[in-house]
Order: C-alpha cells, then sequence, then structure tokens
C-alpha cells in the first residue's frame, strides 16, 4: 500500500514530436493542463518554440519533460520573441509558478532578447523544486536565471558560452532560496561569470569549473533572502580551473556584496576538498567586499595550485582577515594569507599531468586531509564537509576512491583504507537569482508546465537526489494498475 500511496499511477503520458498529436512541448501544454505525475516525452528533433509552464506537480508526483533515449531534443530559440512581455516568457522554458518538475535529456541553445538577458530555463512567480538532469544549455544571454523564493537543482549537465558579453549575463544567473549544482561541466561563460548567486544559499559539489569570462563562482548579496541567518554556501570537491585569459583575472571567487548600499551576505563560504588552479600571475583564489560581522571563508583540505608565479590566497586584507582553515595544500609560489594551520606546500601536489589532475601514488597529499571536517548549510544544520564522491568526466559523478577520504583536493587516490569517514549527509542546497542590471524585461503571463526524472546523467552518493526502485512485493500491483493508466498511444 505504501508503494501504491508514492506511485503515480493515473498519470499520462504524453509523447512529443513531429509525427505526434502535440509536435512540441510547448503545443502541448498550451491545449493540455498537465497534473500530478504526468510525463512529456520529447522524440529527437529540433523545436522552436518556447512557453511559460504554470502546472504544478507534487513532492511525491512531479511532472516530467524528458527527451527519450538518443540524441537529445534541441530547443534552438534563434528568432523568438524572449522579451517578457505580457504572456510572452524570458526563456525557452519558463517556470511561473510551476513548481515539482523534473527535466532530463534536453539541449537549449540561442536564446536571446534586448534586454540581453533572454534564458534557457527561468524560475519565477515563486517556483519551487524543479530539478534540472542531463541538459546541454548553450549560447544563450544567460544559461539558468531565477528569482523570488525559487529552490533549482541541475545536476550532471554541460553549461557553456552563455553570456550577452557584457559582463552581466552569466551561465547562471540565479537568485531565491537555493541552488544546488552537482556533477556539472560549467564553463566559458560569455563575458560574465560562470556561476553567479545571489541566492540565501547555495551548495555546489563535484563540478568542473573552467574558464570563466569574468569570475569563476560570485556568491553576493541579494536582500531580503540574503540578510536572512544562515546565507551560507558550500562547495565540495569542485575543480576550479581559472584561465589566463579572463577580463578580470584578480578575482577567482568573489564573496560578500557587489553594492555598497547593500549589506552583505549573513553567512559564510565553507571551501571543503576542492582542487583550484590559477594560471595568471594576478589571480587571488577570494575576494571578499565588505563581509558581513561574523562571516567568514574556511578553506579545509584543499588543493590551490598555481601554474604561474605571482598568485594570491586572497586579494586583500579585508579578505584574509576572514579567511579561516586547515589542512590544505598549497603551491609554494602562492602567496599565503589568512589564518590557515596544517598547511603543506611545495612545487607540485602530485597530479597525474597539467590536463589530468587526478592524484599519484607518490602525491604528498594523500592522507593529510582534516576526518570528520563540516560546514553550516542554509537552515543552520552542521553537516559533514567529507567529500564522498568526485567528478566523472564527462558529466556527473562516481563514488570517491576507495580508502581515499582524507587525500586533499577533489580526487582521491584509490587504495584500502586511510581512516577517513565518508560523507553521510546532505547538505542543503543554494538558490538562483538575479538582482541587477540584466533583468530589465516586462512582466510574465501564464502557461502549463512538463518535467523529467530518471535516465541518463544520473548522480550517484549521498549529497545527491536519486529515484528509488519499486519494491519487489509492489510489481504485481503496479503491473494491475498500469492496465488502468490513461496513456497517448505512441501511434498518436
Amino acid at each position: 500500500m505504501l508503494a501504491l500511496a508514492a506511485t503515480p499511477a493515473w498519470a499520462t503520458t504524453y509523447p512529443v514530436g513531429t509525427s505526434r498529436t502535440y509536435k512540441s512541448p510547448c503545443l502541448l501544454v498550451a491545449a493540455v493542463v498537465l497534473q500530478p505525475g504526468d510525463i512529456v516525452e520529447v522524440d529527437p528533433g529540433t523545436y522552436t518554440d518556447a512557453c511559460q509552464l504554470t502546472a504544478s506537480g507534487t513532492a511525491a508526483m512531479p511532472i516530467t519533460l524528458r527527451g527519450v533515449p538518443g540524441p537529445r531534443p534541441v530547443f534552438d530559440a534563434t528568432g523568438l520573441d524572449l522579451s517578457g512581455a505580457g504572456s510572452v516568457p524570458r526563456a525557452i522554458f519558463q517556470f511561473t509558478g510551476g513548481s515539482h518538475w523534473r527535466v532530463q535529456h534536453l539541449e537549449l541553445k540561442n536564446a536571446t532578447n534586448s534586454s540581453a538577458n533572454g534564458a534557457a530555463f527561468r524560475l519565477t512567480a515563486g517556483s519551487l523544486d524543479v530539478i534540472i538532469d542531463d541538459v546541454s544549455v548553450h549560447d544563450c544571454q544567460d544559461g539558468f536565471m531565477s528569482d523570488g523564493p525559487a529552490t533549482l537543482t541541475v545536476r550532471a549537465s554541460e553549461v557553456f558560452h552563455n553570456g550577452a558579453g557584457d559582463g552581466y549575463s552569466h551561465n547562471f544567473y540565479v537568485q531565491g532560496q537555493s541552488i544546488v549544482l552537482i556533477g556539472n561541466h560549467i564553463h566559458d561563460s560569455n563575458g560574465g561569470q560562470n556561476v553567479k548567486v545571489r541566492s540565501h544559499d547555495a551548495f555546489i559539489a563535484y563540478n568542473l569549473i573552467e574558464n570563466a569570462g569574468n569570475y569563476e563562482i560570485d556568491l553576493i548579496q541579494n536582500p531580503p533572502q540574503t540578510d536572512a541567518p544562515n546565507a551560507n554556501a558550500i562547495l565540495i570537491g569542485n575543480v576550479i580551473v581559472r584561465p589566463a585569459s579572463a577580463s578580470n583575472n584578480s578575482q577567482v571567487i568573489l564573496w560578500g556584496t557587489d553594492n555598497a548600499a547593500d549589506s552583505a551576505r549573513n553567512g559564510s563560504l565553507f571551501a571543503l576538498s576542492n582542487t583550484f588552479i590559477l594560471a595568471h600571475p594576478s589571480n587571488r583564489l577570494f575576494h571578499a567586499i565588505s563581509p558581513a560581522a561574523g562571516s567568514q571563508i574556511h578553506l579545509v583540505n584543499s588543493i590551490v595550485h598555481a601554474t604561474v608565479s605571482g598568485t594570491g590566497l586572497a586579494t586583500d586584507a579585508t579578505t584574509a582577515g576572514i579567511l579561516v582553515g586547515s589542512n590544505d595544500w598549497i603551491s609554494s609560489n602562492v602567496t599565503t594569507a589568512g589564518s590557515l594551520t596544517s598547511v603543506l606546500s611545495g612545487a607540485a601536489p602530485g597530479f597525474v599531468s597539467a590536463t589530468d589532475l587526478h592524484l599519484t601514488a607518490g602525491s604528498p597529499v594523500l592522507g593529510a586531509g582534516l576526518a570528520g571536517a563540516t560546514a553550516v548549510d542554509g537552515t543552520g544544520a552542521t553537516v559533514s564537509g567529507m567529500a564522498d564522491q568526485e567528478f566523472s568526466a564527462p558529466l556527473g559523478t562516481t563514488a570517491r576512491a576507495a580508502g581515499s577520504a582524507l587525500d586533499l583536493g577533489a580526487y582521491g587516490f584509490p587504495r584500502a583504507s586511510d581512516g577517513g569517514t565518508a560523507d553521510a549527509g546532505s547538505p542543503d542546497g543554494g538558490a538562483p537569482a538575479d538582482a541587477g542590471v540584466p533583468d530589465g524585461g516586462a512582466g510574465d503571463g501564464g502557461g502549463p508546465a512538463t518535467g523529467a526524472s530518471g535516465g541518463p546523467g544520473e548522480v550517484i552518493g549521498s549529497c545527491s537526489t536519486t529515484s528509488g526502485g519499486i519494491p519487489v512485493l509492489a510489481v504485481t500491483v503496479v503491473v494491475l494498475l498500469f492496465a488502468r493508466r490513461r496513456s497517448v498511444s505512441s501511434r498518436s
């Protein structure tokens, strides 16, 4: 009976494509009010429309929008009106109050408007619990945008070359309650940031983030969300590579506020088990601007490696004054700062090669980590800060190597045991935000919605969300119910 209660027995599956009754997801939602548990399955092909998604699923029965196995369906917004005026969306898929969605296995590109903030995905008007897996988002003015109380999760996706080249549009430009990024490759923003977060809290884990046009990660204010307590950000197990070509090379990760009239984030930054690569002499890993009273930057169990001389951990004395931590490996050519203990240093941390940042058996960072490292999430709860996954190219994550819990950096070297304790918790997410120059469009109207679940790009490990299987004893009952399930046949 418990299995039945959790199973969307009466949901409808809608095949969408050029040979179907509904030629695109947007035409479907214009004609049908989607219900909790409904599934929209999109055939491969190219689709050239955009829409608002206003229908909502439930936490137990989300609405699913997914591409069928094979090449990702492509949503090309070239020439579309994404002005945000009236009922016109400002994104290819704009969740306007639409909550509890699962989106998977799609490609979105070329979203633009005259305000330079056309986006692939946007959450607005109270959209919650939108989880997006295995998508490719590129060549839009903004890849992902959100505002209000939005809660967004993006996993195992490639997000690249988004931005209008103006420095005010980005791969991610999010605000709201929380943002969670796990197992993504986020790279080559066009003039802006790879990840710009104005949300209350953020959980950014096991990603490859590299080659930003401006900052790699920008974690700043957005009153009133970030004025609330525990406006924290957790960075764990990421590989963050700073190119020599960024337009603002002195800043890699920005923390605090970018507006003197606004108070800075009311929380702290926890940077745990990351691998940072600095490639330009002016690189400074952290820059804290007018940090809030009590705010700190925690650098623990990480590798900071510079390929050139002249780099540093902190931009200025203000940043150095809130930088604390321990058990890191820092290149001897990096100017250190802050209150750090148990720091290792040297010419090389023992990478396989300049491009393969996995560790070798002779690496000096093996087993050098702090056991039981912790962080504080957006609810104020103390959570484990021990990495139990690692980025797995090209997308997604895999379990961290056996016995490597105390190795420094984003990757562990496999061996029998090192006495470490893997992460047993699932830190609270972060939130999307958009509070600045880019968001200049008009208001929005309404429209239906869709979502996706399961399938390729799934992330494993204790910090991720994965769908569980149906208990064996429930299979017989599910089969009986399937006979009553409404569906639109593939002959439609």
